[in-house]
């Protein structure tokens, strides 16, 4: 069997959120598999805290949520930080489109994680991967940024390094909305290693960005044991 695209949805009429997961296994020649939000009290019903638990069961690939006014952003990404798969918010109307990926990097180490999720669509959607480059004055970014080009280098892909106005604290936004105005159908980004009290008090990072800008958001979480997309 294998490793599936798992589409969560809250009830059976999020369908932007399949289109995405089809598509998504159909491209990385994965299985599809559906599960519901709810008591678990037959197949493919999970409960949300749950959710991290019946993945790794699957042993699945990739997760896709489609947000509504059913549940909060921040209630999604609380049950998500455990995953060690990566997790793609879409917004009801979205299309996917893959041709091209935002890549936003900063000077944090977890930031060269972006670097094989970025390599899997450029492999198996042809996408062309364009790398924010943040306006920092360490060379910390420039150390991942490298270490990322290797990777897309080994494999031939098609990306351009683009220099962001914003530094390492403000490139995630920057690519997200350059993403959202047309140019991009994707924007990967960095979950919060741990949420300090500003975050408790006007939300992190991401939930900001997912909750403002009109774009596909694909997390993927800090931590040294995840699963990659591919072989």
């Amino acid at each position: 069997m294998k490793r599936p695209v798992v589409v969560l949805q809250y009830d059976l009429t999020e369908q932007t959120s399949l289109a995405f997961g089809e598509q998504l296994a159909a491209g990385f020649n994965y299985d599809l598999h559906s599960l519901t939000i709810g008591d678990k009290t037959e197949d493919n019903v999970v409960r949300l805290g749950d959710v991290a638990d019946v993945l790794e069961q699957l042993d699945a690939s990739l997760l896709v949520v489609e947000l509504t006014n059913k549940l909060s952003v921040q209630t999604y990404l609380d049950a998500f930080r455990a995953l060690r798969i990566p997790y793609l918010f879409v917004r009801a109307g979205q299309k996917p489109n893959f041709e091209k990926v935002a890549l936003p990097i900063s000077f944090l180490i977890e930031d060269k994680e972006k670097g094989p999720f970025a390599a899997a669509f450029g492999r198996f959607f042809k996408s062309q991967l364009v790398i924010f480059q943040p306006k920092d004055y360490g060379t910390k970014a420039l150390q991942n940024i490298d270490a990322i080009k290797t990777l897309l280098d080994s494999f031939q892909l098609n990306y351009e390094v683009r220099k962001a106005f914003k530094d390492s604290n403000g490139v995630e936004r920057e690519a997200a909305n350059w993403a959202a105005s047309g140019e991009a159908g994707l924007v990967l980004v960095s979950a919060s290693r741990e949420y300090g009290l500003d975050d408790l008090l006007f939300g992190s990072k991401e939930r900001k960005m997912i909750t403002r800008t009109n774009v596909p958001v694909m997390l993927i979480n800090p931590r040294g044991d995840l699963y990659t997309l591919c072989d």
